[in-house]
């Protein structure tokens, strides 16, 4: 079965970060998706993303359909899990997204940290328009 990745911010498809690039070199792009219940933050260069509990709280992402097993330890690597002292920055978590074709089930990477005082919310929920 496949597995398959809910991306929101710099492994988004056609982002310059190297390892967007080996995603999208690792990777099937599924397509467009929405995460219900969910928002983004800008905490630096790089966007938080946090679960709520409103239904109308949306996410937009692109979804990879991963084509090897490795390629999680390097995705995990680069969101921090398991690098350091816990808690991690990130946790890599099961949820269910929407796409055209309906109900997807999906890993995504939600901010695991306490939000930084500075942080911006993303109200549009797009890292890419905000």
């Amino acid at each position: 079965m496949p597995e398959y990745l809910f991306t929101y911010g710099t492994l988004r498809l056609n982002q310059s970060h190297p390892i967007a690039t080996y995603l999208a070199e690792n990777a099937s792009l599924y397509g467009l998706a929405i995460l219900p219940k969910a928002k983004l933050y800008k905490i630096d260069w790089y966007p938080a993303l946090i679960e709520t509990t409103n239904e109308a709280d949306e996410v937009v992402g692109d979804v990879f359909v991963l084509n090897n097993d490795t390629a999680w330890s390097k995705i995990d690597e680069y969101e921090g899990i398991g690098i350091g002292e816990p808690p991690y920055e990130y946790r890599r978590t099961k949820v269910k997204i929407k796409t055209d074709a309906g109900e997807l089930e999906c890993w995504v990477y939600f901010y695991n940290l306490p939000l930084p005082a500075d942080a911006s919310c993303i109200e549009s929920g797009d890292f890419l328009n905000p």
